[in-house]
């Protein structure tokens, strides 16, 4: 029988699916709703979001998948991070105990430390695209944080170098 509770290593945690239960149950008249941030070949960034009747934001979760990380996220990258998402905004709201992982991201956080993967390092010309579509400073701080040290010194050096162009074209 599936109760919605996974224990791993010892410790008991609800899944997502249970706390979305737990939720509409307590709060049937409130809204859990979820946004792409990003998402490209790579990676994608969710929002989840709870508010109220009155349109109110209570809680908000975000999640970060890459494709490569594993056979699932290959597929289902971006499902995986809606769900990720969601349980974090229902944690942030009270809803999944003391834990804002969710068994899934639990039971993959250990599968990653006993497997890990390099992902490939993106290029200077898809460092800069990725920067120009970025729609707000929401996403870009999100896309910062993804960066290994390698791409952000790309980033550092092609900013200055735009920086530069820029007071030179200025000061003409």
């Amino acid at each position: 029988m599936n109760t919605g509770i996974v224990n791993i290593r010892g410790k008991e945690y609800q899944t997502v699916a249970l706390r979305v239960q737990k939720f509409r149950e307590a709060y049937p008249t409130w809204s859990l709703t979820s946004e792409v941030l990003f998402r490209d070949s790579d990676c994608v960034v969710m929002k989840s979001i709870i508010a109220d009747e009155s349109g109110r934001v209570l809680a908000t979760g975000h999640a970060e998948e890459y494709r490569k990380s594993s056979q699932i996220n290959g597929t289902s990258a971006l499902e995986n991070a809606e769900t990720s998402a969601h349980g974090r905004s229902l944690a942030a709201l009270g809803i999944g105990g003391t834990e804002f992982a969710s068994a899934n991201e639990v039971q993959n956080a250990i599968h990653q430390q006993a497997t890990p993967k390099k992902r490939a390092t993106k290029t200077k010309e898809e460092l800069v695209k990725l920067i120009n579509e970025a729609s707000s400073s929401e996403i870009l701080a999100v896309f910062w944080k993804a960066l290994s040290p390698e791409e952000r010194e790309l980033v550092r050096t092609e900013a200055a170098h735009k920086g530069a162009e820029l007071k030179g074209a200025k000061d003409a």
